[in-house]
């Protein structure tokens, strides 16, 4: 289904939710192969370290050969912490992934720039809070309007802890592929607020890459907007 900018993957369950991500998450991989020996994914926090994790051990070795993964948000705490993106998405994943793709730190990367010498990610994948925030992007916060730098940091977080680090729009923006999974009733008022009212005040709706943005969500969480949109 289509609105704006967006295209909505609504799923009945869990199962029907991972299988759609799934064959979305390959087939992006395998186009971007097609041109580009290094696939570049970014990764927010949350519950998408474990749900990327899933997905990724079933891909092939082919099909991974040339992945690179990147939180693109992180809490400044020890990898070995249970809130470290990156330490979570490491301890998730087999040996092969935590040697050839993070090498027990994370890498720096040399992604294609676009023409305003942004970093061009294959694909960032990203949640959503209740409150709308996004990476670690919250609504009404200044950094909304960092235009200057790649990654900012943050060290007063309406959610803890405090101190962090994130991308910032215009990084999001020159994205080749970006993609929100948001689950649950929880997530069903900031939803309609973004997706049908386009609400500037919310992170999603300042995000406008060249292609439209996927959005993978349950039935819980269109619940509000099912009579405006006539979702079933």
């Amino acid at each position: 289904m289509s609105i704006k900018n967006y295209e909505l993957r609504l799923s009945k369950n869990a199962d029907e939710q991972s299988e759609a991500f799934y064959f979305y998450l390959k087939s992006v991989i395998e186009e971007r192969s097609k041109c580009r020996q290094t696939v570049i994914i970014g990764f927010s926090g949350g519950s998408m370290p474990a749900f990327l994790a899933q997905q990724l051990v079933r891909l092939s070795d082919q099909t991974i050969a040339g992945l690179r993964l990147f939180p693109v948000d992180e809490r400044l705490v020890s990898v070995d912490s249970e809130e470290s993106n990156a330490g979570t998405l490491l301890r998730l994943l087999p040996d092969k992934f935590r040697e050839k793709r993070f090498e027990q730190r994370l890498r720096v990367l040399s992604p294609q720039l676009d023409a305003n010498g942004w970093p061009v990610f294959d694909l960032l994948l990203l949640g959503l809070g209740p409150d709308g925030h996004t990476c670690s992007l919250f609504p009404g916060h200044p950094l909304l309007k960092e235009e200057s730098v790649w990654i900012a940091p943050i060290d007063d977080s309406p959610k803890p802890p405090p101190r962090r680090i994130t991308v910032t729009i215009p990084l999001l923006n020159a994205a080749a592929n970006l993609a929100f999974i948001a689950n649950g009733a929880s997530k069903a008022a900031v939803l309609k607020k973004i997706l049908v009212d386009n609400d500037k005040t919310y992170p999603p709706c300042l995000i406008r890459p060249n292609r439209p943005i996927q959005w993978f969500l349950d039935d819980e969480a269109v619940k509000e907007m099912a009579a405006v949109m006539n979702v079933t």
